[in-house]
């Protein structure tokens, strides 16, 4: 059985972006000190809304994501390669938390009012 998912890096290779049959995931990442670190917690859908990976998702999309970062070669198809980990998003200033918090009361607004 055919697994369809797409991953890529994105923003200048400052995030990863997760596709499958479910859902866009993305995640913010950095190439530091030859290691690509990757952010979680991600966001999820349409409208980037903060999420947390359920069991199910923890289970293929890391793998995924590392898979495909540990092939990425640092300079096209050659150079070396680097080794992945995933960190928790360190602590987020009030303000950053505030424009969270509002971009998600305004997306709910604007899915609330599609219906």
């Amino acid at each position: 059985m055919k697994q369809n998912y797409s991953v890529k890096l994105v923003a200048r290779s400052e995030g990863i972006e997760y596709r499958d049959e479910h859902d866009i995931y993305r995640f913010n990442t950095m190439l530091k000190n030859k290691k690509w670190t990757v952010f979680m917690p991600g966001s999820k859908g349409k409208y980037f809304e903060p999420h947390e990976l359920t069991e199910e998702e923890q289970s293929t999309i890391p793998a995924r994501i590392k898979k495909y970062l540990e092939a990425k070669k640092y300079f096209g198809f050659i150079g070396p390669s680097y080794p992945v980990i995933f960190e928790r998003e360190g602590k987020v200033s009030i303000a950053i938390e505030a424009s969270r918090l509002g971009a998600r009361r305004y997306w709910d607004r604007k899915k609330f009012e599609q219906r």
